[in-house]
C-alpha cells in the first residue's frame, strides 16, 4: 500500500514538471509558418540504355559501331546514357538518330570519361566464370581418383589377407585351390578396372590443367591492373509524343582493320582465272563484337566538320644552312614553330546546332553497296570479332574472269618459264591491294601483291613458273681472236642459244627477252651482230625480246652471235 503511494506522488511530480517547463516557451512559436524548401529546378531526367550492337562498318584502318536500345521517353527534356564506350571512340564521330511512335528530337550528345570495375567486363566475367566450372570439375576428377586408389587400397588388402590364409593353408595340407582361383580372378578383374579408371582419370586431370593455365594465361594478358576506363554518351532528347522509339547511337573507333585476302586459281585450259576475295579483320577498340551484322567498307570515313584552310603555295630557292651544336631550348621554345597535337572544338556541334527530326527513312541493304565512289561489302551471316587483336577470316566474293595467258622468260637469269595472266576487272569493285595465293589449277606456286587494281582496267598477274614449258639458255662459243703481228686490237666471238619446247596440249605464247653488250667506250665495239631468228623489239639498253607461238610440242631455237672488238692488251669489265 506504501509503494502504491510513492508511486502515484512521483507520478504528480513528474506531469507538474513537465507542464512547468512547456510554459517557459513563448506563446508566438505556435504561430511560426512550416518550414519552406526552396525548389530547385526540375532535375533532368536520365535513362540508362539498355543497348546491343546492331551493325559494324570495318574500313581500312578503323570501324564505325552503331548501337540501338528501345525506349519509352516521356514528355519534355531528358537524356538517354550509353555506358561503357571503348575509350577509342572518336568523340568527333558520334552520331545519333532514331525512329518509333514517339516524337522526338535530338538536341546534342555529350561525352565524359567513366571508370568500370575490373570484375564488371564482360570477357573478364565470362572467362572467370569458366575458370570456376573449371575448378568445380577439376574437385570431381581429383575425388574420383582419391576413391579409386581407396579402392585399391581396399583391394590390395583383401589380396594380402588371402596370401597370408593361403600360405597357412598349404603349411597345414589342406589347400582350397579352387576357391583361391575364384578370389585371385575377382581381385585381378577388379584391380585392373580401377588401374585403368585411375589412368582415364588422371589423363582427363591432366587436360584440365591444360586448359585452366590457359585460360589463366588468357585472364591476365586481358584483364587490367587498375579500372578500366570507359566512355559514357548521353543523348539529350526532347518529347512532345510518348510511345515506343528506337534510339540509334553511331561511332567511329581506332584500332581496327580489315584488308583484302585473294586466292587467285589461274585455269589455262579455259583461258580463266577463278578469283576469291576474303577479308581479313582484326580489331583492338575495346569492345568484342558477337553476332553483329558487318560491312567491309573500301572508304575512310571522315569525322571532320570542316574542309580546313590553305596556306600560301610559295617557291624559293633552297640554301643549305651550315650545321651548328645549339643549346637546348626551354619547353616553350621547342614548341614553337611544331605541330602539338590534340582534339579541337566542340564535341558534336553540327548536332546540337541543328536538332534532328527523329523519324528518318531507312536504308536499303545489297550485297554489294554503292556509297558514292566507294563500296561497301554487306557479309552475309553475322560475325563475332572479339577485341583480341586476332584475325579472322570472312568471305566476300568468287568470280571467273576471263584472262590471257601467255609466258615470260629470262632464261639468262633463270632457266623458267613464268605463266602471266592478262585480266581486265570486270567486277563491280576495284581490287585493293592485298597478298594473294596463286594456284594453277590445284597447284600452289606462291604468294604475290596484288596492286590497286580500278574498275575496268587491266592489270597483270604472275603465277610463277610452269614446268610443261622447257627453256635452256646455253653459252656456245667463246673464241678469242689474237691481232696478227702489226695489229692493235683482239677480238672475243661469242655465240648463245635459247631453246624452248611447248609440251602443253595448247598453244603457247612467249614473251623471250635476253641481251647484247653495250660499250661505255668508243674503243670497244660490238660487230657481226647475227641473231636468227631476229628479235621482235630491241631497246636503248641492249635488251631484245622475242615474240613467239609455239605449237603442242613444239621446239625453238635461237641463237645470238656477235664479236666484241677492243685494244690489245686491256682488260675488259663486263665479260
Amino acid at each position: 500500500m506504501k509503494n502504491a503511494k510513492n508511486f502515484r506522488f512521483a507520478l504528480l511530480t513528474l506531469i507538474s514538471c513537465f507542464l512547468f517547463c512547456l510554459s517557459l516557451f513563448p506563446q508566438e512559436a505556435k504561430e511560426l509558418p512550416p518550414p519552406r524548401f526552396v525548389k530547385d529546378a526540375t532535375p533532368e531526367l536520365k535513362i540508362q540504355a539498355v543497348s546491343s550492337i546492331a551493325s559494324v562498318t570495318i574500313y581500312p584502318d578503323r570501324a564505325t559501331i552503331v548501337r540501338e536500345t528501345n525506349i519509352k521517353p516521356v514528355l519534355g527534356p531528358q537524356s538517354v546514357v550509353f555506358s561503357g564506350l571503348p575509350t577509342t571512340l572518336i568523340p568527333n564521330s558520334l552520331r545519333a538518330s532514331g525512329r518509333g511512335v514517339a516524337a522526338v528530337k535530338i538536341l546534342g550528345l555529350e561525352v565524359a570519361n567513366e571508370f568500370l570495375e575490373t570484375a564488371l567486363l564482360p570477357e573478364i566475367k565470362r572467362l572467370e566464370a569458366e575458370i570456376d566450372a573449371l575448378n568445380f570439375d577439376i574437385t570431381k576428377t581429383k575425388n574420383a581418383i582419391e576413391v579409386l586408389s581407396t579402392q585399391e587400397k581396399f583391394l590390395n588388402s583383401i589380396q594380402a589377407t588371402t596370401t597370408t590364409k593361403a600360405s597357412e593353408q598349404v603349411a597345414q595340407g589342406k589347400p582350397d585351390i579352387l576357391s583361391w582361383e575364384k578370389v585371385y580372378d575377382f581381385l585381378g578383374t577388379k584391380l585392373l578396372a580401377v588401374k585403368q579408371a585411375q589412368l582415364e582419370h588422371q589423363k582427363k586431370l591432366d587436360d584440365q590443367n591444360v586448359k585452366l593455365d590457359a585460360l589463366k594465361k588468357k585472364l591476365d594478358s586481358i584483364r587490367p591492373r587498375r579500372s578500366q576506363e570507359a566512355r559514357k554518351v548521353s543523348v539529350l532528347i526532347e518529347a512532345s509524343q510518348v510511345g515506343d522509339f528506337k534510339l540509334s547511337l553511331a561511332y567511329t573507333v581506332m584500332n581496327a582493320r580489315w584488308v583484302p585476302l585473294y586466292t587467285v586459281r589461274a585455269l589455262p585450259d579455259s583461258s580463266e582465272i577463278e578469283l576469291t576475295v576474303t577479308g581479313l579483320i582484326q580489331q583492338r577498340s575495346g569492345e568484342n563484337w558477337e553476332n553483329v551484322k558487318a560491312q567491309l567498307s573500301t572508304a575512310s570515313p571522315a569525322i571532320e566538320s570542316r574542309p580546313g584552310e590553305l596556306d600560301s603555295w610559295t617557291l624559293d630557292i633552297y640554301v643549305p644552312r651550315p650545321v651548328q651544336r645549339m643549346a637546348a631550348k626551354s619547353k616553350d621554345e621547342r614548341i614553337e614553330g611544331g605541330v602539338v597535337g590534340g582534339v579541337l572544338g566542340g564535341v558534336v556541334g553540327s548536332v546540337a546546332s541543328r536538332p534532328v527530326e527523329a523519324r528518318e527513312a531507312e536504308f536499303a541493304t545489297a550485297a554489294i553497296l554503292e556509297s558514292g565512289i566507294h563500296l561497301n561489302f554487306e557479309i552475309k551471316r553475322s560475325v563475332d570479332i572479339p577485341s583480341d587483336g586476332a584475325p579472322h577470316k570472312v568471305p566476300i566474293d568468287s568470280q571467273k574472269l576471263k584472262v590471257k595467258f601467255d609466258y615470260v622468260a629470262v632464261p639468262k637469269l633463270k632457266e623458267a618459264m613464268f605463266l602471266r595472266g592478262s585480266v581486265k576487272n570486270t567486277l563491280a569493285y576495284p581490287f585493293l591491294p592485298g597478298s594473294a595465293d596463286l594456284f594453277i589449277i590445284q597447284d600452289f606456286v606462291g604468294t604475290t601483291q596484288i596492286p590497286y587494281v580500278a574498275a575496268n582496267e587491266e592489270a597483270k598477274l604472275y603465277f610463277g613458273e610452269d614446268g610443261q614449258i622447257k627453256i635452256k639458255y646455253e653459252q656456245v662459243k667463246k673464241e678469242k681472236i689474237n691481232p696478227g703481228f702489226l695489229g692493235k686490237t683482239e677480238k672475243l666471238h661469242l655465240v648463245y642459244k635459247i631453246t624452248v619446247q611447248n609440251l602443253r596440249k595448247n598453244a603457247a605464247e612467249i614473251e623471250l627477252m635476253d641481251q647484247l653488250p653495250i660499250s661505255q667506250n668508243d674503243k670497244i665495239e660490238i660487230k657481226d651482230i647475227n641473231i636468227q631468228p631476229a628479235q621482235s623489239k630491241k631497246d636503248d639498253k641492249g635488251i631484245l625480246t622475242w615474240k613467239l607461238t609455239l605449237a603442242p610440242q613444239e621446239k625453238k631455237e635461237i641463237t645470238i652471235d656477235f664479236t666484241i672488238e677492243y685494244p690489245k692488251d686491256v682488260t675488259i669489265i663486263g665479260i
